[in-house]
């Protein structure tokens, strides 16, 4: 078993092999052996959001890390099974497995229905879990709810949609019992002998991966365990991981909710290549703005931020702000720059 997973990390890591020292003549030549096809694999693999994309010089790449956290309720699930669907359906070499601890994969096909019915349908045509709770209780026929959507022309096409990439969507509802790295490993394994080859790894959340070790007594030892084995894990299959962390109490009642305030201890810090925050744009602005009327300070509501705290490869210290469709489980994937005061100074990791 050993064997056969470094030869699968091997043929999907030409050109970044490890354990194994290379003269920079040796990695010169082997770049020139590979060609043009075999660096394809090295771009930036897009999350499918501006201008974060932009920020990160392009998107993920392959062995990367993002820790993405923020408070209850804000969009976490919605950006990366967002992230996760806007991969597999770029591009029919890309794939996404979503690991959720949270919520089960009929759930996520609910939320992922109602998504794709905004791209596709009028707005009073979209659906809705409660639309969609309606036909399913509604239907007479025997039928099942997707063959009952499928009759129905307005629906049919979001289906088309969805079918496009939906056998390259893994969606996996993992448990604190057996969902471990080494599982993990495993179903990302299943997507790549698809014929997949590129694919983004979602987890949904780190601290609910179950470690099976006594030995590790508190959640800053697991968690640093765990973190540590996200990242082992995108460096030898030479894939992008996004990993939603939960807050500390602390993090909790704060202001604003900083990298730093992630559970788990500095680990997620320093094992991450890329660090977000999300927050409702009410949240934090600064009190001039929600002066002007209470029209506007609702509105701002409807907005996320997206605070980029840590970028390896790219700039940092950044706010964005993506206009929230909580209804559909949807970010507006056009995005703009936060032009407001914000509540307090940054503090972030260097």
């Amino acid at each position: 078993m050993v064997e056969d997973v470094v030869q699968v990390d091997e043929m999907r890591q030409p050109l970044t092999r490890r354990d194994r020292p290379m003269t920079l003549s040796q990695v010169m030549a082997d770049v020139d052996r590979e060609g043009a096809k075999e660096l394809s694999y090295l771009l930036p693999l897009a999350t499918g959001f501006q201008p974060l994309d932009d920020m990160l010089n392009g998107g993920m790449r392959p062995g990367e890390l993002m820790i993405l956290g923020g408070t209850f309720g804000v969009g976490k699930t919605i950006f990366g099974l967002q992230a996760a669907r806007n991969v597999a359906q770029a591009s029919a070499q890309h794939g996404a497995v979503y690991v959720c601890y949270e919520h089960d994969p009929s759930h996520l096909m609910s939320r992922l229905l109602c998504l794709e019915s905004v791209e596709s349908c009028a707005p009073h045509e979209a659906l809705t879990l409660s639309k969609l709770t309606q036909l399913a209780n509604g239907r007479s026929n025997g039928d099942g709810l997707i063959s009952q959507l499928r009759r129905t022309p307005r629906h049919a096409q979001v289906l088309a949609a969805m079918d496009a990439y939906a056998s390259r969507l893994l969606l996996v509802g993992a448990s604190g019992v057996h969902g471990d790295l080494a599982r993990i490993r495993e179903w990302v394994e299943k997507a790549t002998a698809q014929g997949t080859r590129r694919v983004l790894l979602v987890i949904d959340y780190l601290q609910k991966i179950p470690t099976g070790r006594t030995d590790l007594g508190s959640e800053v030892e697991i968690t640093t365990h765990v973190a540590q084995g996200l990242k082992e894990l995108a460096v030898t299959m030479g894939i992008p991981i996004i990993a939603i962390a939960a807050a500390d109490l602390a993090g909790l009642r704060s202001k604003r909710m900083r990298l730093t305030d992630l559970r788990g201890g500095s680990a997620l810090q320093y094992e991450a290549d890329v660090g977000i925050v999300l927050h409702n744009k009410h949240d934090i602005i600064s009190r001039d703005h929600l002066l002007y009327g209470a029209g506007q300070a609702e509105e701002m509501r409807e907005w996320v931020i997206i605070s980029i705290e840590k970028n390896r490869a790219g700039i940092k210290e950044v706010d964005m702000e993506c206009r929230l469709d909580a209804a559909h489980f949807r970010l507006d994937t056009h995005g703009r720059i936060v032009r407001e005061r914000l509540v307090d100074e940054r503090a972030v990791l260097a």
